[in-house]
């Protein structure tokens, strides 16, 4: 992988978490219709603070980890079928998917950089990505070093950014921006990757034990 790739593969998987129903999203909605499109965007942040921790505890703490090939080839196999499964899930759910605002809001209240903290750390499959998938492919990405790893990451943060501050703007200017159709379609688009990536993963981590 070059650079580029590791940028758009971190963009497409982001994407795709991103625009799946969950707290954050839900937070988001709820918020910005009281305090305006700035919340989308301090929600990304307070998120990323928290997956720049963990992207530095998986590089830095678990070096040693990450140089095993039969580490890596089960993270990729786990990964893999995350993946897929997620991809699978998002597809089988989209007749449901709706951008409804009058869900639970868990962070109402809150500073919007301190929920997108507090809910990202509360959330199991946060930490279930990050195990899985995040750990897979910061492997790959320090293949090509320190650059490798920030391209991946800027990719992923940057989707959450793009997605948040559309949903949280849209929102603000009275959805006009927003139609489900259209967020369906992208979600499909995006779920179809998902499921390829997961093949990837699998099919990499069976040559690594071969």
């Amino acid at each position: 992988m070059n650079l580029l790739s590791l940028f758009s593969i971190g963009f497409v998987l982001g994407l795709t978490g991103a625009m799946a129903p969950g707290p954050l999203l839900t937070v988001t909605i709820s918020e910005s219709a009281r305090k305006g499109g700035i919340v989308g965007p301090l929600i990304v942040l307070g998120h990323g603070i928290l997956e720049f921790v963990l992207l530095c505890i998986i590089v830095f703490g678990l070096g040693n980890l990450l140089d095993n090939r039969t580490v890596f080839s089960v993270i990729a196999f786990f990964g893999g079928i995350v993946l897929i499964f997620m991809g699978s899930m998002t597809i089988k759910d989209l007749k449901r998917y709706s951008l409804d605002g009058a869900a639970k809001s868990e962070g109402r209240g809150m500073h919007p950089v301190t929920a997108g903290i507090l809910i990202s750390l509360s959330n199991p499959y946060w930490f279930i990505w990050w195990i899985t998938i995040g750990m897979g492919y910061v492997m790959f990405a320090r293949g090509l070093g320190f650059h490798g790893v920030i391209a991946f990451f800027t990719g992923h943060i940057l989707s959450d950014l793009v997605w948040y501050s559309f949903v949280s703007y849209g929102i603000q200017f009275g959805g006009k921006y927003l139609s489900i159709r259209v967020l369906k379609t992208i979600l499909l688009v995006c779920s179809i990757f998902l499921i390829l990536f997961g093949i990837f993963f699998i099919v990499k981590g069976y040559s690594f034990i071969r």
